[in-house]
């Protein structure tokens, strides 16, 4: 494994075995492959959605060299416009990419489309109207935010419910201000909270632009000022960090947490009973059914593409759920880690 900076990117070159679609020995040329999301974290989805990404094509003999490349944070459009710009001059065969905003990271979608690359697209739904690069995607590998939202909201009427909280009051943490998936998931949770019959109250609500720091800041504020019962982060970010801030002003046991995602620091958080639920949309096979679409292409194979997949959604809410949906690998991150 080799590591280099090249305009602001980590390229990573791995070569597998050298096999042929029809599995010979035949020698095959090192494919490029570009991958930008708004994190890369490898606790985070995009960092897992890499890892089923790569896996699949380990597993297939490919050998490829992989460029990788992150904005400072979700709602750093530009600096995604910028990576993906870079990633235009750079010869690569396909680029994988989660954006941070489908409309605001188009014109760099369009220059990837123009270079002759072909685009793998995840996060985001594609639009009904479509869009001017759409010939030259192969798949979306997606999941529904509004569902997403819907059912955060709706697990979380139904725990307050229970618990006998007919006029719950809520407070919402807010992705950034010109995100589609801060707003489909806050819409759905909205429409869950209406659907509910429950008198709720949204006591405070703020954009935390899916941010560690900026979620326990807006969290510790809303602790100063209100009363409330629970509290929506938008993403897995925001719930853990308003779960630390609870701890930290020892309210954690009276106000329920609610996620999205599935992290593995929120996993962790769900099965010890710190954070109520997330729904989980599972970013390993996503990862690997991007790299099929790709794997099919490079053999000749389009007509066995998928244009669209959507990810199932449970929602976990204990350590019997996770074990039941989430995949064993998101939690080695040891072993990860030592084979660096």
């Amino acid at each position: 494994m080799k590591h280099l900076q090249f305009l602001g990117l980590l390229t990573i070159t791995l070569v597998s075995a050298h096999l042929s679609a029809n599995g010979t020995d035949e020698e095959r040329e090192t494919l490029k492959i570009g991958f930008a999301a708004h994190s890369i974290e490898l606790g985070a989805l995009f960092g897992q959605l890499r890892e089923g990404f790569t896996a699949a094509l380990d597993e297939s003999g490919i050998p490829y060299e992989l460029t990788q490349g992150a904005p400072a944070n979700s709602g750093d459009h530009g600096g995604m416009l910028q990576i993906l710009e870079n990633m235009s001059v750079v010869g690569l065969d396909y680029v994988l990419v989660g954006p941070t905003s489908l409309e605001l990271n188009e014109p760099g979608l369009v220059r990837i489309a123009e270079s002759g690359a072909k685009l793998l697209m995840t996060d985001y739904v594609p639009p009904k109207e479509g869009v001017s690069y759409g010939d030259d995607v192969l798949t979306w590998v997606v999941y529904s935010h509004q569902e997403m939202g819907y059912k955060a909201g709706e697990w979380l009427m139904n725990d307050l419910k229970a618990k006998g909280v007919n006029a719950p009051r809520v407070v919402i943490l807010w992705g950034p201000a010109a995100s589609e998936i801060s707003e489909q998931r806050g819409g759905g949770v909205l429409e869950a909270f209406d659907a509910s019959g429950l008198d709720y109250e949204i006591v405070y609500e703020a954009h935390a632009d899916f941010r560690r720091d900026l979620a326990y800041t807006e969290a510790d504020r809303a602790i100063a000022a209100y009363d409330f019962d629970a509290i929506v982060g938008l993403n897995s970010y925001m719930a853990v960090s308003s779960m630390e801030a609870l701890k930290a002003n020892d309210l954690l046991d009276e106000v329920t947490v609610v996620g999205m995602g599935g992290i593995t620091d929120e996993l962790q958080a769900v099965a010890v009973g710190e954070i109520g639920a997330a729904p989980f949309r599972d970013p390993r096979s996503m990862g690997r059914l991007a790299a099929e679409a790709l794997i099919a292409h490079l053999e000749g194979r389009e007509d066995e593409i998928i244009p669209v997949s959507y990810s199932d959604m449970p929602v976990v809410d204990d350590v019997d759920t996770i074990r039941r949906y989430v995949p064993k690998e998101m939690f080695d991150v040891d072993a990860f880690m030592a084979e660096q």
